[in-house]
């Protein structure tokens, strides 16, 4: 009976990992990602000159902190996800990470952000990474000061087959004065990007290899006929 019990257990806990993890195939490389936190699915997909590709997801408005005068902090996991390279293509760095641009209100008050993580390149030990997120104030009159945070970060790797991202998590601090808030809004968000640069398949090496055969062929038989 207690083995029966701990077989439907397993069996649950399975169904539940599998459920969270997901996966999006982007043409050049397939992302793998935890689907269980707030920020759900990747919605966004771009690429820019320099054969520059990216993904990413919109924050959503459940990321937020208020406060009316005491302390108030929260924390928010972020996606983790691994990032593999499809056959044909070959991938490399930097890999960028951006988050932004999650505005503040401080009327008498303060607020403060950063984040955490780890990156993994190639099966490589985890390199951890952090710090405060950048504050930009836009206005500040009267004892209300508004603006926003966010913050960029570079992974310097070369070529790589594999990228993971883990133990992400986004922290809020709100405290003091009347009233102060960082909120999440529909147009903010969690960017990654990186190289996709294709990979000639072996029957292109072939076709040109002979090509440049024929070529030198004819070269050395019309230096014979002259």
């Amino acid at each position: 009976m207690k083995f029966k019990t701990t077989a439907v257990a397993v069996f649950g806990l399975l169904a539940a990992l599998s459920a969270q993890a997901a996966e999006v195939d982007y043409g050049a490389f397939k992302v793998n990602y935890d689907a269980s936190t707030v920020f759900g699915s990747p919605s966004l997909s771009f690429s820019s000159s320099g054969n520059v590709v990216g993904f990413g997801w919109t924050v959503p408005t459940d990321v937020q902190v208020v406060s009316l005068g005491s302390l108030v902090t929260a924390s928010f996991d972020l996606p983790s996800f691994t990032i593999t390279a499809n056959s044909g293509w070959a991938l490399s760095g930097g890999v960028n990470g951006f988050l932004g641009n999650l505005v503040y209100n401080e009327l008498g008050g303060s607020t403060a952000a950063s984040v955490t993580g780890s990156v993994v390149v190639d099966g490589s030990p985890a390199f951890p990474f952090g710090g405060a997120l950048d504050k930009v104030v836009l206005s500040s009159t009267g004892g209300l000061s508004t603006g926003y945070y966010s913050g960029s970060y570079s992974a310097p790797v070369g070529a790589f087959n594999s990228f993971s991202f883990s133990g992400g998590s986004l922290s809020l601090q709100a405290s003091g004065g009347l009233f102060s808030s960082i909120i999440g809004q529909p147009q903010n968000e969690l960017r990654v990007s990186l190289v996709a640069m294709p990979v000639p398949e072996p029957e292109t090496y072939a076709m040109l290899l002979a090509g440049l055969g024929v070529m030198a062929l004819l070269f050395s038989r019309r230096r014979q006929n002259s």
